[in-house]
């Protein structure tokens, strides 16, 4: 019994050892974090320290002491919402009046798709998804200001431009396969694991006018994201990554609603159809 729990005692440890740390500042671009950690790199080598420990200890000193915020992985995505976010410091997001969203960029999906022999996803798949996002994001913005439905109508206003890019998609064959990849552990009716995979996207938020950045995102996320625990969720080849859309839409929602001191109410929750 005392080897058992000595193990256990290791284990927890050896977990708490190997979490990995994310380094926030959100008004910090990927160029600037980059550089940012280089020269913290720089430090740490140039010491006398040989214990990986004191070694990340150093490192994480250095990024505390250029502003950032040290925290775990699943605590950041908590902090800011996409594992990377970077907002203007300079940006009035009080200013605006509207917001314009383009239409998805797909071409990167497509391209990949192209290269996957035997692809059941067709162009056309693809395309319906793009319509999808942009409703999602177009619901889910207008809770904290107007979306305009096209350029003209920003004639007159301070307008936010927002551009979206579907970069990654996960794809469930035809039938079973399908319906894994909606259910999987989640279904009421016992089924085997199902399949795994990633979504990804990136934003941009312009100026409409001047063209000048106010934020960008970027997220890469399992495709259980979103999925309901509780509750039953209609069936779709397609569920897992609506859900998505609805998690990135909320977050990209709450954070606008922030920075406009805004109060802004989760649209997500249990999911039942």
């Amino acid at each position: 019994m005392k080897n058992i729990y000595c193990l256990l005692l290791l284990v927890m440890v050896l977990s708490g050892c190997a979490t990995k740390m994310s380094y926030v500042n959100t008004a910090k671009t990927s160029e600037e974090i980059s550089n940012d950690e280089a020269a913290c790199n720089a430090v740490v080598d140039a010491s006398d320290f040989n214990d990986p420990d004191l070694k990340q200890k150093k490192f994480n000193q250095c990024m505390k002491d250029k502003g950032y915020n040290v925290v775990s992985e699943d605590e950041a995505d908590k902090i800011q919402g996409f594992n990377e976010l970077w907002v203007n410091p300079g940006a009035d997001f009080k200013a605006y009046e509207a917001i314009f969203i383009d239409r998805v960029d797909l071409s990167l999906v497509k391209l990949k798709n192209s290269n996957i022999a035997d692809t059941k996803v067709t162009d056309e798949d693809i395309n319906n998804l793009g319509v999808e996002m942009l409703r999602r994001f177009s619901r889910a913005l207008s809770i904290v200001m107007p979306v305009i439905p096209d350029k003209e109508g920003s004639a007159g206003k301070k307008v936010l431009y927002l551009s979206l890019k579907l970069n990654k998609i996960y794809q469930a064959n035809v039938g079973l396969g399908a319906a894994l990849g909606v259910a999987g552990h989640f279904s009421p009716v016992p089924l085997p694991g199902g399949p795994e995979g990633t979504f990804s996207f990136e934003g941009i938020i312009l100026d409409s006018s001047s063209k000048e950045k106010l934020i960008t995102i970027s997220d890469k996320v399992k495709s259980d994201k979103n999925s309901s625990l509780v509750g039953f969720e209609k069936f779709s080849h397609w569920q897992k990554a609506y859900n998505i859309m609805d998690y990135w839409a909320d977050h990209l929602a709450a954070l606008l609603a922030k920075e406009r001191g805004e109060k802004y109410k989760s649209q997500l929750g249990i999911k039942i159809f």
